[in-house]
């Protein structure tokens, strides 16, 4: 296994690597983007692949409801962590002034229960401050457009008392993995107002999930990264959605992503 990360380590830096950098000097990015420490970024990337598994499974359990289609009137969606999972609550009437219409509560291992009808209910700030944080960040994606639909995750930002908001990339392709186009927004506590706009890859990037077979064996995907020198949170959300180790090049270091352990590759060894 370590002769294959090696190899695959040299085929980066000589091959997709080089290529990527091309890339990069043409487009340089506006920023490097912000990095927590391994653990929280780790963390952190559970969290996003958490609350987007809930949203992904809620959402088929309302279309099965109602015959495949979205009920009328329908516009956006919340999720909510609570102690056995998440309420994820599905939002009707304007953009403005939503109300609740149907919730789906999302237990921890990503069981969905029955559709509960909340029309007519009441919807608290807080959820409502939540659905404008999610909005405004989606008014704020920039030129680089990597794909035909974006999903949203929104957490508390753990460095101040507003939102994070991230905008991924999304694909219904079962064998493509979007590396590239993600966003991460600092929005304020109201959720009014973008207060940073971060976007982490220099370019979009699809990758073949099938690539991550070699010689029988499940070795990984790989990529390189220039906006941060280390692995960031949406490559440990990518990890846990496809079940599948993902190598990064960052910093001039070779970096594992395993779920929601990220370690350091030692590639001095094994050559």
């Amino acid at each position: 296994m370590r002769l294959l990360l090696v190899s695959l380590f040299i085929g980066l830096t000589l091959g997709l690597g080089l290529g990527q950098a091309a890339q990069a000097s043409e487009n340089a990015p506006v920023a490097q983007v912000e990095a927590w420490p391994l653990q929280q970024t780790g963390a952190m990337g559970s969290a996003i692949f958490l609350q987007d598994r809930a949203a992904a499974r809620a959402t088929d359990a309302l279309l099965a409801r109602f015959g495949g289609k979205p009920p009328e009137g329908l516009i956006g969606w919340i999720a909510v962590q609570e102690d056995e999972g998440h309420l994820v609550r599905f939002l009707v009437g304007d953009l403005d002034k939503p109300r609740p219409g149907y919730d789906v509560l999302v237990d921890k291992t990503g069981r969905a229960s029955a559709v509960i009808e909340t029309l007519g209910a009441d919807l608290s700030e807080e959820h409502a401050t939540l659905f404008r944080a999610r909005n405004t960040a989606a008014s704020g994606v920039g030129a680089l457009r990597c794909a035909a639909r974006y999903n949203s995750v929104v957490l508390d930002d753990p460095d101040s008392d507003g939102w994070l908001v991230w905008l991924l990339a999304s694909t219904t392709d079962a064998n493509k993995v979007p590396m590239g186009g993600h966003y991460r927004f600092h929005v304020s506590a109201d959720g009014r107002t973008v207060e940073k706009r971060e976007q982490l890859s220099n370019s979009c990037l699809d990758l073949d999930r099938r690539q991550a077979q070699q010689g029988g064996q499940t070795v990984g995907l790989m990529t390189n990264v220039i906006v941060a020198p280390q692995p960031l949170e949406v490559h440990v959300f990518l990890s846990l959605l496809n079940r599948l180790p993902i190598y990064v090049m960052a910093g001039d270091k070779l970096w594992s992503v395993q779920g929601a352990l990220i370690r350091e590759v030692d590639t001095s060894k094994g050559r």
